[in-house]
């Protein structure tokens, strides 16, 4: 996929700042919801970093998308056994987990796989990239395109199991 249209180039950002969005206080937090809390807080942080990068208001750095890559690869695998099926996990008072994850529990890991996938296609074309002899300009169309779907599989499983509290 790549963006062909400005509608898509527009989206970006916003799916950036959905991604970005995880980096707000985790106060009161404790046990798993604050890990899990941590580790989106972390993933926030690096799409923030490419997506500056893919935006023009940070030099672009293919080793920072790598590690961005490698940051989303790991966290994905984890997702589901971050979200386990406890009172602890679906009640605390600071989680923004909606209770459509354990009622649908199919399409939510099913989300946090396809989020992996593209986690690990953005990884390899990085990895690729980076042996290339292509030009700076190149690599970075070539990262937003492949990060474009990487934050739209984030957004997809914010929008349908995340509570939106902006």
């Amino acid at each position: 996929m790549c963006i062909k249209n400005r509608a898509q180039l527009l989206a970006l950002p916003l799916c950036v700042v959905a991604i970005a969005g995880q980096t707000r206080a985790h106060t009161g937090a404790m046990g798993i919801v604050k890990e899990r809390m941590d580790g989106m807080s972390l993933l926030g942080d690096h799409a923030k970093t490419v997506g500056d990068m893919i935006k023009g208001k940070a030099s672009f750095d293919l080793l920072a998308v790598e590690e961005a890559a490698q940051a989303f690869v790991n966290h994905g695998d984890q997702i589901p056994s971050l979200f386990p099926d406890t009172k602890d996990s679906r009640e605390s008072v600071v989680t923004e987990a909606l209770p459509a994850i354990w009622d649908n529990w199919d399409d939510f890991v099913a989300l946090a796989e396809q989020f992996t996938k593209d986690s690990q296609t953005l990884l390899t074309m990085a990895t690729d990239l980076s042996s290339s002899s292509e030009s700076v300009d190149d690599q970075s169309r070539a990262v937003r395109t492949v990060f474009f779907k990487t934050a739209k599989s984030c957004l997809r499983c914010h929008k349908q199991f995340r509570l939106d509290k902006d």
